[in-house]
């Protein structure tokens, strides 16, 4: 029985998917930390650097000034959650 993993193809969509979608909710993350420190939330911005999407998400909806950063973070985490879903559906039809 084959695996997910030894399809080339499939393998070098997810990762590439999943990649993207890293870069894009960790540059959301960064950019709400310092839109947190730049509206003197020092708790928020703080913790964001530290803790990454952990508390970089909640902030994003709690305050409406960090609109892009929340887009970015839902963007990023919809294409992890479609690398996801790709390698699931690979793994079952192999």
């Amino acid at each position: 029985m084959e695996s997910a993993l030894s399809n080339p193809i499939m393998m070098t969509i997810v990762i590439a998917v999943g990649a993207i979608g890293i870069a894009v909710c960790w540059f959301g993350v960064l950019i709400a930390a310092v839109t947190a420190l730049g509206n003197k939330r020092w708790f928020w911005g703080l913790s964001t650097f530290l803790l990454g999407p952990i508390t970089g998400i909640p902030y994003t909806f709690i305050y409406k000034e960090a609109d892009y950063p929340r887009s970015l973070m839902i963007k990023g985490v919809g294409l992890l959650a479609i690398s996801s879903i790709i390698y699931f559906a690979v793994s079952i039809l192999v």
